[in-house]
């Protein structure tokens, strides 16, 4: 009878073969894995927010009515960092803390601190490890991270931007038309709402607004995305 068995120089060439295909694979699984919990997370913060705006509202009213005071600066119109970021701080306590779960949160982030200055928002730690920014600007100024600390931290890539208006504002403008809610993705005027193909041109030139495309998309990352992951 005879033994059948592969030569050393045939197992060595498989294994190369093998690892030609792992090393042209690899990279390609890793970076769709991370294009897909990247848009999970931002599509699950948009869901959270969104329901905790409106059990907050059974308690508080419409959150187009909710007080939120104007930006801090002082005679000189230079913005209070420290003063601003307790009014965020002073809107979130009151809005939306009994209506959301988080870890905790950093009053003064050192990432945010500038020439020894303080910073202007705070910073809120999520369950899910996720993070997000909140500014007292015009609107309330929702910036997510759907890794939190880890990098990149680069708007468009791991950082997105949503906005809660205030009904006395005309929050179409940073909403777009189509917005019927008060809170939703920053889009910085409305002619970057209209259509799908206005939103990716602005994601690629203005990634703070990479989140309007992700909604026009259905929360996913299409192969045409203008940044790469």
């Amino acid at each position: 009878m005879k033994n059948f068995a592969f030569t050393l120089a045939e197992l060595l060439i498989t294994l190369g073969i093998i690892g030609v295909v792992a090393a042209m694979t690899i990279p390609t699984l890793i970076q769709n894995h991370k294009r897909h919990s990247t848009a999970v997370s931002v599509k699950k913060f948009y869901s959270i927010l969104t329901q905790a705006i409106k059990l907050s509202e059974i308690d508080n009213g419409p959150s187009g009515q909710w007080l939120k005071e104007k930006m801090a600066y002082d005679e000189n119109e230079n913005l209070q960092k420290a003063e601003n970021a307790q009014l965020a701080l002073k809107y979130f306590n009151k809005y939306l803390k009994d209506y959301i779960k988080y870890i905790k949160i950093d009053e003064n982030p050192r990432e945010l601190q500038t020439d020894n200055e303080p910073a202007a928002m705070i910073k809120v730690y999520l369950a899910d490890g996720s993070t997000f920014f909140l500014n007292n600007g015009m609107c309330a100024h929702f910036i997510f991270d759907a890794n939190g600390d880890k990098k990149p931290n680069m708007h468009g890539k791991d950082k997105f931007n949503f906005l809660l208006c205030h009904d006395d504002l005309n929050k179409k403008v940073f909403l777009g038309e189509n917005n019927n809610s008060n809170f939703g993705p920053y889009c910085e005027n409305a002619n970057n709402c209209i259509n799908r193909e206005a939103a990716k041109l602005k994601c690629e030139t203005t990634p703070h607004t990479c989140a309007n495309l992700l909604m026009f998309d259905g929360w996913k990352f299409k192969d045409d995305y203008p940044i790469k992951l």
